[in-house]
């Protein structure tokens, strides 16, 4: 009979807890940017739909929308605030939330409080509808083929 040393185990005692953190942080990482794509799309949502609404108060707007866009999407993240700010014909919506998870305690440099996820969405004020006609009536200008032609010109 032979007698083993036990070294093989000692090596998977130390490996296999840190390629399961290792999978751990992959997720947390995975979720974080989760997050904040979404908190990205959602404060330009709201300032878009803050951009076209009829009322002159566009922050009023983001607050009562706010929770109607954010919904139930934010798993494992604080409720998202968003404030919104008028500058003339501009509208800036901010959202901010925290990715906070209590897996792993504090091993292996997992921050303490989570992360803090802020974006900043920018949309300007006007008539969509009508930006969409002069932009059509330009594009119908430049590609009419008698004000291109130089024999026409020439003539």
């Amino acid at each position: 009979m032979r007698k083993l040393h036990g070294y093989m185990t000692v090596e998977a005692s130390f490996i296999v807890p840190m390629v399961i953190c290792v999978f751990i942080l992959i997720i947390y990482f995975t979720n974080y940017m989760y997050a904040r794509c979404v908190l990205a799309q959602d404060s330009y949502i709201l300032a878009f739909r803050a951009s076209t609404a009829e009322n002159a108060d566009m922050q009023q707007t983001v607050v009562e929308k706010s929770q109607a866009v954010a919904g139930n999407k934010y798993f494992g993240n604080t409720r998202p605030v968003f404030d919104g700010e008028t500058r003339g014909k501009e509208i800036t919506v901010t959202g901010k939330t925290t990715t906070r998870h209590g897996a792993m305690g504090r091993f292996f440099l997992k921050p303490k409080k989570g992360w803090e996820i802020e974006t900043k969405s920018i949309a300007r004020k006007r008539k969509y509808s009508d930006h969409i006609r002069t932009v059509k009536r330009i594009k119908d200008i430049a590609t009419k083929e008698d004000l291109w032609n130089t024999d026409t010109i020439e003539n």
